[in-house]
């Protein structure tokens, strides 16, 4: 069957245009020396905060969040500097977070940061004898399986690095046996997060792989005002973390630091 040149000329316009177009969706590794971290729940408060000081240390920033067009905030900040990148990430979208460490094959990925959680309460649903078992799921597949499977997915990059650091953000044990009620699906979820930075430790110890999880103190983010007199500033929590991942050993692999250094047993 023989193309008619009109036909021909249609195909010969699409190939080309093809070819011009740009690839969406693939990230190109940042082209300097500089340390690079990836920040989970890099849209407001903590994360926020995370990708502010470590943009003006000079560190490349892949700071994602799950509705990047939302995240005012971020977004300033990405626009201000040449080494932030914010990219989408949704920790129940499995697929969704390999095919962004897919996009990022070749980046090494000194600190893996595991910021971005679910934290709500008091309610009805966290209460023993009245659990929401859908919530149950919720939190756990946010709070524990999210973290685990960017570590999982992010593997390579790390590795690949000079500091070779995966961290997570925890509560305090305190905070796990505060006798209040309506917190505890967000508690046991934070226990099993706990328990997983540690098996990673254990697992990947011989790669070079160090894990530390981090305590940021009672932070007030979000507008917050009650417990304002304990609180710790944000930019000082911040601050403190990124020296506890600064001067973090291998040998203290597996351990929980609260953001003035001290060991969390």
């Amino acid at each position: 069957m023989h193309l008619s040149q009109h036909l021909k000329f249609r195909l010969i316009v699409v190939l080309i245009a093809l070819i011009a177009a740009p690839v969406t969706g693939i990230a190109a590794p940042f082209a300097n020396e500089a340390k690079t971290v990836l920040i989970t729940g890099a849209n407001r408060g903590i994360g926020l905060e995370f990708v502010r000081q470590y943009a003006d240390k000079g560190w490349n920033v892949i700071a994602t969040c799950r509705s990047p067009d939302k995240a005012d905030a971020l977004n300033v900040i990405a626009a201000a500097h040449d080494n932030v990148v914010v990219e989408q990430l949704d920790l129940l979208d499995h697929p969704g977070i390999d095919a962004l460490a897919k996009s990022y094959e070749g980046q090494s990925v000194d600190v893996l940061l595991n910021n971005a959680g679910l934290m709500r309460g008091p309610d009805l649903g966290q209460i023993i004898g009245t659990i929401d078992y859908d919530e149950f799921d919720r939190f756990y597949r946010i709070n524990a399986m999210g973290p685990l499977k960017v570590s999982e997915a992010f593997y390579p990059h790390v590795k690949q690095s000079e500091m070779k650091t995966m961290a997570a953000l925890t509560t305090g044990k305190g905070d796990k046996g505060i006798p209040v009620p309506g917190f505890s699906l967000y508690k046991t979820s934070k226990a099993a997060l706990d328990a997983i930075q540690t098996e990673i430790a254990i697992r990947w110890k011989r790669q070079g792989i160090k894990v530390v999880t981090l305590l940021p103190g009672r932070v007030l983010t979000h507008g917050e005002t009650r417990g304002a007199e304990n609180a710790v500033p944000v930019a000082d929590s911040i601050n403190g973390m990124i020296n506890v991942i600064d001067k973090f050993s291998m040998e203290q692999s597996g351990q929980t630091i609260q953001w003035d250094g001290e060991l969390i047993e």
